[in-house]
């Protein structure tokens, strides 16, 4: 394996990993299973962790995007594989972009809206219009990164750059968070991570 790929591989294991730390702080494990009125208490009484959770998805994020733009630039030319691969990858930057805004957002409107609540204030029409507006993004974040996923795992596959069974795994990922998605109208971000996270494992540990 290059250097270049490497750096890769690197860069696909380690970005998944940041946003994990942050997620296992056990005073806010249990936030994403609250009903609302108790998500904002929680929020509220942890803002740093809070905080930190966003911050690492959007490290994660860039961290990722930065892996597949270097794997994309140390392929071979030809048959337009990095043509396609770079395509795909500058979907997922772009995905990820509007996923870091959703972050940025409610980093600072969750725990408003908490002190809004803790006060007993009104927090409408503002917390509707602000749930739209996040939810907007949210689910072009989702059905973006997850095509763009979707055609990067099959032309993995499809190259032999990793093993095809890594390959079709980290294609069919995506897949089922599409499914969940259009089924539930919501999906759990993080399982997003878990395709380049495989293709970084694979790089890895050769399986070509």
């Amino acid at each position: 394996m290059t250097d270049g790929l490497t750096v890769a591989a690197l860069l696909l294991v380690i970005g998944p990993v940041v946003p994990g730390v942050a997620l296992s702080n056990p005073a806010l494990f249990r936030v994403w299973f609250l009903p609302r009125d108790e998500h904002l208490a929680l929020v509220r009484a942890h803002r740093r962790g809070w905080a930190a959770i966003n911050a690492g998805f959007t490290i994660a994020t860039v961290l990722t995007s930065a892996g597949l733009a270097v794997l994309a630039g140390n392929v071979d030319e030809a048959d337009g594989l990095r043509a396609v691969l770079t395509s795909a990858v500058d979907a997922y930057a772009i995905a990820g972009s509007l996923w870091c805004a959703v972050l940025a957002i409610r980093t600072r409107t969750t725990p408003a809206l908490a002190e809004l609540v803790a006060a007993g204030a009104p927090t409408e029409p503002a917390e509707t219009l602000v749930g739209a507006a996040l939810g907007g993004l949210f689910a072009a974040f989702i059905l973006a990164t997850s095509a763009a996923l979707v055609v990067l795992g099959a032309t993995l596959a499809g190259s032999g750059l990793i093993a095809a069974p890594m390959a079709w795994l980290a294609t069919l990922i995506p897949v089922a968070v599409i499914a969940t998605f259009f089924r539930s109208g919501d999906a759990v971000p993080a399982v997003l991570y878990l395709p380049t996270l495989r293709v970084g494992v694979a790089l890895l540990l050769g399986w070509t």
